[in-house]
């Protein structure tokens, strides 16, 4: 079997290495530059909390077009460069070919469908996972667990996925219903993200204030009922028990990624969570003040986003390198529904 992997970063590097693991000469990862030439000199090197020190040798392209038609490719970018890594890649894409996307989000599918061949076969995934690219470019995992949600409407092509990764280093699930799976995630991002990057503030910060509970629930509110108005079949305490959760949590001192990525004046995405909201909610005549309030916003700079004050903050890494908090609300065997909070990886 022919598997590729492009997007070699906190996700996409620790997907590749357990693939490379398991199967030594049949996976090739997609890398330009410097990361490159790392990976052709030292490999690609996985610190694991779960499986330990592991160093492989996937081969490395920066010309995945040469290497012809895959039988799968795993696509684990961030939104913004979904276009891009897509282009990159259309030519490994042949009749049968299985493309698996993991990235946040819920449209992600959607839109990789307009790029690739028609036929292409999909498979969704929702993925949880402390995990950190290193500036060695070596791949962190910083706890215990990596748990898989892996499910699409081409059943055959979902057990081919599940089967590549039913391996030491993941807990992988079958999900009958992936869409819900994806949308519980995504209530939590559209909230616990874009108030701690609208804020500036840890989610502890934003919690001490009767005010910040109740904008955090009314985000997670908004969120579901557009998930609702798509015909996601999500529960109708969902934003309830998502919220309890959160207060629950013994380590509220972290950001989510998405605030650390404002602060630092990165690239991100937002659009992927208020702006999606915003935009579909529109379309099917929701209203969603908050959720629109916290993008107009980030849009005028009438807030601190984008303005990387916070850059190189040694006190701000410290709070991210002490990993996430996790929400859980129950579902398929008990773990649907948990959620990566101010994960250094951002798959959460």
């Amino acid at each position: 079997m022919k598997i590729m992997v492009t997007g070699i970063g906190a996700i996409g590097g620790y997907v590749a290495s357990i693939l490379t693991l398991n199967y030594p000469d049949q996976v090739t990862v997609v890398a330009r530059r410097r990361r490159k030439e790392s990976l052709l000199t030292n490999g690609l090197v996985l610190h694991s909390a779960m499986i330990g020190e592991k160093v492989t040798h996937p081969k490395v392209t920066d010309n995945p077009a040469a290497e012809g038609i895959q039988d799968v490719i795993f696509v684990c970018v961030k939104n913004y460069s979904l276009a891009s890594a897509l282009e990159g890649i259309k030519a490994c894409v042949g009749p049968g070919t299985i493309v698996v996307p993991m990235l946040n989000g819920v449209d992600h599918t959607e839109k990789a469908a307009a790029i690739l061949p028609p036929g292409t076969r999909f498979v969704d995934t929702v993925i949880y996972i402390n995990s950190a690219a290193e500036k060695d470019y070596s791949i962190s995992q910083l706890s215990k667990f990596a748990i898989l949600f892996i499910g699409a409407e081409d059943k055959a092509a979902a057990e081919t996925v599940f089967t590549l990764l039913d391996h030491e280093g993941f807990k992988a699930h079958r999900a009958d219903h992936i869409q819900v799976e994806m949308w519980n995630k995504y209530l939590t991002n559209c909230a616990y993200n874009v108030l701690t990057a609208y804020y500036e503030k840890t989610i502890g910060e934003i919690l001490a204030s009767p005010e910040g509970e109740r904008e955090l629930l009314t985000l997670l509110e908004e969120a579901y009922r557009v998930g609702r108005g798509c015909g996601i079949p999500l529960s109708s305490d969902a934003p309830q028990v998502i919220l309890g959760r959160i207060l629950k949590q013994k380590n509220k001192d972290v950001y989510s990624s998405l605030a650390l990525d404002f602060m630092a004046g990165k690239q991100n995405e937002l659009e992927t969570f208020s702006g999606y909201i915003v935009k579909k909610a529109e379309t099917l005549g929701i209203p969603v003040p908050l959720s629109k309030k916290c993008m107009r916003h980030s849009r005028r700079g009438a807030n601190p986003f984008n303005k990387g004050t916070r850059t190189g903050d040694p006190e701000l890494l410290q709070k991210d390198s002490q990993g996430p908090a996790v929400v859980l609300i129950g579902g398929t065997e008990g773990l649907s529904g948990i959620f990566i909070l101010g994960s250094l990886c951002y798959n959460a």
